[in-house]
């Protein structure tokens, strides 16, 4: 080996000694690092395992949640335009049952009254309806309840000019008086049903009333008593067959 080739390998040498060290260095702290961290990992791997676990678990809840909440929403809009639909239809049923004429209704809850048409109310006031006392007449086995009949209703008669009362035979017995014969002069009363009546039939009217300070109370025997402006005004804007709803 000449001089020169020495001067040159020498260099060499070095070069690959320190690539040698660097190389065992660098392995060696791996080595190390990974001995390091094995403790390290056996005590914080079970917990690892289990978020992932749950972070799965979690984003499988999720995506059956988002499943079931895309079907409940799809329930809900099925139902929502099943309701209009019959609401709709309700409505358009409303309609068509509505009386396209005045008619008259009679709350016993409130003892109260209006006449209405369509979208509009003509009138509104108070009224005295059945005090729902019973009366037993033993000697002649019945009995009377004073109630005003609930349902549905039509004027049959129109009477004014003072309509005259026929007592009926509750009217005695309650008074425990003796029944006299049908046409009895006992019988018929003027005045107590003020100026108008509108009967809707089986004995049954609206109409006015002597005793004014008892209205909008349950006082009668089933009759419906109303002041004079309003009574009036019923009668005048009525016609036989006029609907009464009583509730």
């Amino acid at each position: 080996m000449t001089a020169s080739d020495k001067k040159f390998s020498v260099p060499k040498l070095g070069v690959r000694l320190a690539r040698s060290c660097a190389g065992f260095v660098l392995k060696t702290g791996l080595t190390l690092c990974g001995l390091t961290a094995l403790p390290v990992l056996y005590y914080f791997w079970p917990a690892v395992t289990v978020s992932w676990a749950q972070v799965r678990e979690d984003r499988h809840a999720g995506q059956l949640h988002r499943t079931q909440l895309d079907k409940e929403t799809k329930k809900l809009r099925a139902e929502i335009a099943r309701l209009k639909e019959e609401t709709a239809q309700l409505q358009e049923d409303l309609a068509q049952r509505q009386p396209k004429a005045p008619y008259i209704v009679v709350d016993t809850n409130t003892n109260s009254f209006l006449m209405r048409e369509p979208g509009n109310v003509l009138r509104e006031g108070i009224c005295s309806t059945g005090s729902g006392k019973k009366l037993v007449w033993l000697h002649g086995g019945k009995t009377w309840v004073f109630r005003t009949p609930k349902g549905k209703h039509q004027v049959r008669l129109k009477k004014d000019n003072f309509p005259v009362w026929k007592k009926p035979d509750w009217a005695f017995i309650e008074e425990n008086e003796k029944i006299p014969s049908p046409n009895d002069p006992r019988r018929f009363e003027e005045g107590v049903l003020g100026q108008y009546a509108l009967d809707i039939g089986d004995a049954y009217m609206l109409h006015g009333t002597l005793y004014k300070r008892t209205l909008g109370e349950y006082v009668s025997h089933g009759c419906v008593r109303l002041d004079d402006p309003d009574i009036e005004f019923l009668y005048n804007n009525s016609q036989k067959g006029t609907e009464v709803y009583i509730f």
